[in-house]
């Protein structure tokens, strides 16, 4: 699944522009946000990490900026099953490609307690990079 998250995230629809071929691993970015659409079968994550770009664009770096959210905006959500959610479901986030490629499976927990859905695609709803503190 790691593999299918970072070629998720490296494609051009999504991280690209900012992370080039080598966007941060699952386990180096934070799921705070949860958001299920049923009026457009969609859900939104939103993530945030410490792991900034190699070359970050320069205004970046003249302000000192040290941390990087983004929403991933799945569309044509199927197949949605919630068993359970918490912070333990939250530390746990999985994609893989299904179906040859059609479909991502997106795991959040575990079988026992998460959230696990189906998506036709997905996009970057929204980023920014900002300062944060050391205490995070």
């Amino acid at each position: 699944m790691d593999a299918d998250w970072r070629r998720l995230l490296a494609s051009g629809d999504v991280l690209n522009a900012v992370y080039g071929d080598a966007p941060p691993a699952p386990d180096a970015c934070r799921l705070f946000y949860v958001h299920f659409d049923e009026r457009g079968n969609s859900a939104t994550l939103g993530f945030e990490t410490r792991q900034f770009p190699v070359d970050p664009p320069p205004e970046w770096v003249e302000k000192g900026l040290n941390a990087f959210e983004f929403y991933l905006a799945f569309t044509g959500v199927t197949g949605l099953r919630v068993t359970g959610w918490g912070s333990a479901e939250a530390r746990q986030v999985g994609v893989a490609a299904v179906e040859g490629g059609q479909l991502l499976q997106v795991s959040l927990g575990s079988e026992a307690s998460g959230i696990v859905f189906r998506a036709s695609a997905v996009r970057l709803a929204k980023s920014r990079a900002y300062l944060a503190s050391d205490s995070e």
